[in-house]
């Protein structure tokens, strides 16, 4: 898996540049993907080194911990993972160590293509894999959003891979198929108020 990965994250860096003539404009994200809710109580979290902050809903869910930093290109470390109380959702955050930082334009729908075929390798039975570069808050990063049978059954899965000058971040989102849409706004409230601290989530 992590020979996979750093594959993957040279891949990002060596091919990004070719494909920048042929990339597709970023799209906004759909309504309900992105966006933070007004409405929504939260804690906020910041990493033990300060670099990532990120805010979560106070009511029913909790921190699970497991921090480490990556330090190693290629390698993919823990940030953090957020529990629904009940169980009915998560929410883990991980970083990995690019070979060299990307520029914005190196953000094209390549790095979609990659962490699509990332997920196929990692997850073969994942199904229904659609992937997107999209631009909102100031940044361009990708959305995946796909399915996969769970240990209580069918889930829904939005990973957002966010990349900040040397680093890759992926917040995996999780719920069960039936409950997925009860959580969107959650998960697209996390994803909207993460920040990378001192560096461009651009």
């Amino acid at each position: 898996m992590t020979r996979i990965r750093a594959l993957l994250v040279a891949s990002i860096a060596i091919g990004a540049a070719g494909a920048s003539s042929s990339a597709q404009t970023p799209a906004p994200p759909a309504p309900g993907e992105y966006g933070r809710s007004p409405k929504l109580e939260v804690f906020s979290f910041e990493t033990p080194n300060r670099q990532v902050r990120l805010e979560y809903p106070k009511r029913d869910w909790q921190i699970v911990p497991g921090y480490v930093a990556s330090v190693v290109p290629g390698a993919t470390s823990p940030i953090v993972s957020l529990m629904q109380r009940k169980r009915e959702a998560a929410i883990v955050v991980e970083q990995t160590k690019l070979h060299q930082p990307l520029a914005l334009d190196d953000i094209t729908d390549l790095l979609g293509q990659l962490e699509a075929d990332s997920i196929k390798e990692r997850q073969p039975l994942a199904s229904d894999i659609h992937s997107k570069l999209v631009e909102a808050g100031g940044r361009r990063f990708v959305i995946v959003n796909y399915g996969r049978q769970g240990v209580t059954g069918a889930e829904r899965i939005r990973q957002y891979s966010i990349p900040a000058g040397g680093d890759l971040f992926r917040l995996t989102c999780v719920a069960a198929a039936s409950q997925f849409a009860r959580y969107e706004p959650v998960f697209a409230h996390v994803a909207a108020s993460f920040t990378v601290i001192g560096g461009s989530t651009q």
